[in-house]
């Protein structure tokens, strides 16, 4: 499910490189995985908080608050200065899902990570497959999938603040 497919990924923020529609790449992307690094988020898995969160606070957790890394002026942006798209994931381990053919990408996020409270391994899955309307005269589509599970896995606290997203 990489190149041949139409589709290419890189550990790096388990981004999507690469999705050619009728032979085009409808990512905006590079070619290399370099550039990448200090790219603004193209293709990337943008995490631990996908928001924007202002003066770089998680507020009244559990009855405290957490100070983040600032990386947008005084707010915390798309998971801090290095966020979860500019980690190397483990990855891509091709698979079947859902019946489909599918690549797993994992991280695992420490503890303290960009002021994060806890530690959580995120999964994210892209599933590709061609579909057509049931009716069957209608064109056939191209589709890629995109899933994510985050569990807490450490012992660090009860709860933590996570909202997964992709910047292809």
């Amino acid at each position: 499910m990489v190149s041949d497919s139409g589709f290419q990924f890189l550990p790096q923020g388990a981004l999507i490189q690469e999705f050619k529609v009728a032979g085009q790449n409808i990512v905006l992307g590079f070619p290399r995985a370099e550039p990448y690094q200090d790219a603004p988020f193209f293709g990337e898995t943008i995490g631990r908080v996908a928001n924007r969160l202002k003066d770089a606070t998680i507020t009244n957790l559990n009855g405290r608050s957490y100070k983040l890394a600032a990386n947008n002026g005084k707010n915390h942006l798309h998971g801090g200065v290095k966020g979860w798209g500019k980690r190397t994931f483990t990855g891509p381990v091709p698979m079947e899902r859902h019946g489909h053919e599918s690549v797993q990408f994992t991280y695992v996020s420490p503890d303290g990570e960009e002021g994060y409270p806890g530690t959580v391994q995120v999964r994210v899955w892209y599933t590709a497959f061609e579909e057509q309307d049931h009716q069957g005269g209608g064109p056939v589509k191209t589709v890629l999938v995109a899933e994510y599970e985050v569990e807490l896995i450490g012992n660090e606290c009860q709860e933590t603040v996570v909202n997964v997203t992709n910047h292809r």
